[in-house]
């Protein structure tokens, strides 16, 4: 994971991105017990589909592995996630942590913008472990995201609703 941040680092000063927090398996790692994942997801501050193809063109270069959507660094498949996709992404980008991993500094996900996130995957594993992750929320901070990001194609609140009366 060590080299995987150190060449994230590097996108930011080689401008090919503004910059970036993981979210995901690996942020959730970083706020409770390891959980199994096979990626890290790296959400990332770009603007256009151009800047997101000259990503895996620079990757291509430099001779990395490209599966699928995962480019390889140091063994580990990453997944890039563009801030284009989603107005919700910008933002947990941009209110992310400063975290280290042996001396090299990171972006995470804060806990309540993880929860979002996997509100939005709302995947059988998502469902199990947002109850544990809320325990480290402003529940709050939480509501008030879910509730702007809502949409009726996304029902994220209602989500969440779900979630916080199953635990009642």
């Amino acid at each position: 994971m060590l080299g995987t941040i150190e060449t994230i680092n590097e996108l930011i000063e080689l401008g090919l991105i503004q910059d970036y927090a993981i979210g995901g398996g690996y942020a959730l790692n970083f706020y409770m017990e390891p959980v199994l994942t096979y990626d890290m997801d790296v959400f990332i501050m770009i603007d256009t589909d151009q800047d997101y193809r000259a990503l895996y063109a620079y990757f291509r270069e430099k001779g990395h592995k490209i599966e699928n959507v995962y480019i390889v660094i140091d063994d580990l498949p990453v997944q890039f996630l563009p801030s284009y996709i989603s107005p919700l992404f910008r933002e947990a980008i941009a209110n992310a942590r400063n975290m280290e991993v042996e001396g090299v500094e990171g972006r995470v996900f804060t806990p309540e913008y993880l929860v979002v996130t996997l509100l939005v995957a709302y995947r059988p594993k998502d469902r199990i472990i947002i109850p544990m992750l809320l325990e480290l929320t402003d529940i709050n901070l939480v509501k008030s995201i879910a509730k702007r990001f809502d949409s009726e194609k996304t029902p994220l609140y209602q989500r969440l609703g779900a979630i916080l009366e199953s635990l009642q």
